[in-house]
């Protein structure tokens, strides 16, 4: 073989090889956190034999915030790397029969809400808010699996003011979040068949959305849960009422409301 073919065929090898590794590592590199494939025993059952924390992930179809975090916190790279290598990640919809349960079981009144249990199964730590990559990886990184024991809530962000204000009934929540047109649009299509909720009112403080909470469920049977949001960089509580089939159902609810009790609400 001559010394330029020689040369030739070592170039091509060298190649390869660059091109196998960085192909073993691209599809070795977390692309999304990879959420658990089964049901809540199952998914809690395999963090204890691996040794792992248990993340649950609180959401609902309706639920916009979530779906924020689905398109950008769960795709983050580094969050990916996290929660992939030291966690067991579980979604549970909260209108699904068994999701339904679990809510309940947890007490949970704010959307989104992440769970996060040790490798005992004990409750450490609980964030009731709507995480940007750089927040979630702060939170995980309190956790090691040599020192989880203590539950840790998370405190609510609260704005400026301390007053209680309700801000608006009228927010559009594609303005509260960057999602270009493409994306809402396949999302509204997606979900065209959903559930339709009405929206009491948006406040500023947690404590003020939960009087009003509080209220409706002296008055009403309909289920209430207060939806997080962001808004000028604030966290703002939706209190979201009812669940309802049909565009005329929901509309109808919100005609009862404001006849027979004064309430302005929004269809959402």
């Amino acid at each position: 073989m001559s010394n330029l073919l020689r040369q030739v065929f070592q170039n091509s090898v060298i190649i390869f090889s660059v091109l196998i590794v960085t192909n073993m590592y691209a599809t070795n590199s977390p692309k999304s956190v990879q959420f658990f494939n089964g049901n809540y025993e199952q998914a809690k059952e395999k963090a204890a034999m691996e040794g792992k924390f248990f993340m649950m992930d609180f959401y609902a179809d309706w639920c916009m915030p979530c779906k924020w975090m689905d398109q950008t916190t769960f795709t983050n790279d580094e969050v990916a790397s996290i929660v992939n290598k030291k966690y067991v990640a579980f979604k549970v919809n909260i209108d699904d029969i068994e999701g339904f349960d679990l809510k309940k079981k947890y007490e949970i009144q704010y959307l989104p809400t992440i769970l996060i249990f040790n490798h005992k199964g004990e409750l450490v730590d609980r964030i009731e808010e709507t995480l940007p990559p750089s927040k979630l990886i702060a939170a995980l990184g309190k956790h090691n699996v040599a020192n989880s024991s203590t539950q840790e809530v998370y405190t609510y962000n609260t704005s400026p003011t301390q007053s209680k204000k309700l801000i608006s009934n009228n927010d559009e929540v594609s303005e509260d979040y960057q999602l270009d047109r493409k994306t809402l649009s396949n999302y509204k299509e997606a979900n065209k068949n959903r559930s339709f909720r009405i929206q009491i009112g948006i406040y500023e403080e947690h404590e003020n959305a939960f009087d009003v909470v509080n209220n409706l469920r002296d008055k009403f049977i309909e289920p209430i849960i207060v939806l997080n949001d962001y808004k000028n960089d604030n966290v703002i509580y939706k209190v979201m009422m009812g669940e309802f089939k049909t565009m005329g159902e929901a509309e109808s609810f919100k005609s009862i409301l404001k006849n027979d009790f004064d309430i302005d609400a929004i269809v959402q």
